[in-house]
């Protein structure tokens, strides 16, 4: 896991907002998007939010995945993470 990835990722509300949406659920594009909106969260495209998702992906944060209901979801990987700041290491905790 790098480390700049998942500091990048973590660097915004919106992606950590995300996260605690896929903390209990699999949920799709769209169903992350309509709870962000519902959150308070200002978002006005779902463009934005995939790209929120992406950069979780790049960072090993979350997965996607089919879903033969649904389609195309998303999934928490990751609940718990230790940085050590001396090392640059990331020591996972699932």
């Amino acid at each position: 896991m790098d480390l700049a990835k998942v500091v990048s990722a973590l660097d915004s509300l919106t992606r950590r907002k995300i996260l605690t949406i896929l903390e209990r659920n699999q949920l799709t594009l769209q169903e992350i998007f309509e709870r962000l909106c519902k959150s308070g969260v200002e978002i006005k495209y779902r463009e934005s939010v995939f790209r929120a998702l992406n950069k979780l992906l790049d960072a090993g944060l979350i997965e996607k995945f089919y879903d033969k209901e649904k389609g195309i979801c998303y999934r928490l990987l990751i609940r718990k993470i230790e940085i050590d700041l001396i090392y640059g290491t990331i020591n996972v905790k699932e």
